[in-house]
C-alpha cells in the first residue's frame, strides 16, 4: 500500500520533484508521513506550525490514519502585510 505526498512552491524547489510515494502500512499516521519527508529532504521546511495538513484536499490531523491511495500534502502558510 502506498499514499502520495505532493509538494508544491517552494518545496517543488527544494525536493525537485511535484510529489513522491511512500509505502504504509494499516497503523500509519499523518505524523509519519510528515516524518518520513522530513527523513527524504531535511531542508525541507515542514514545522508543524508552518504547514496546513490535508489529506485527499481536506484538512486532517496528526494522528488521522492513512489509507491506500490517499493524497497527502503539507501546505505552506502563506503570510500576508
Amino acid at each position: 500500500m502506498v499514499v502520495s505526498i505532493e509538494f508544491y512552491g517552494t518545496q517543488r524547489v527544494i525536493t525537485k520533484t511535484d510529489g513522491i510515494a511512500m509505502p504504509i502500512t494499516e497503523k500509519t499516521r499523518v505524523n509519519d508521513a510528515l516524518e518520513y519527508v522530513r527523513h527524504q529532504y531535511p531542508t525541507l521546511p515542514l514545522d508543524e506550525g508552518m504547514v496546513l495538513v490535508t489529506v485527499n484536499q481536506e484538512m486532517a490531523p496528526l494522528d488521522r490514519i492513512l489509507r491506500a491511495n490517499d493524497t497527502v500534502s503539507f501546505l505552506p502558510f502563506i503570510h500576508g502585510g
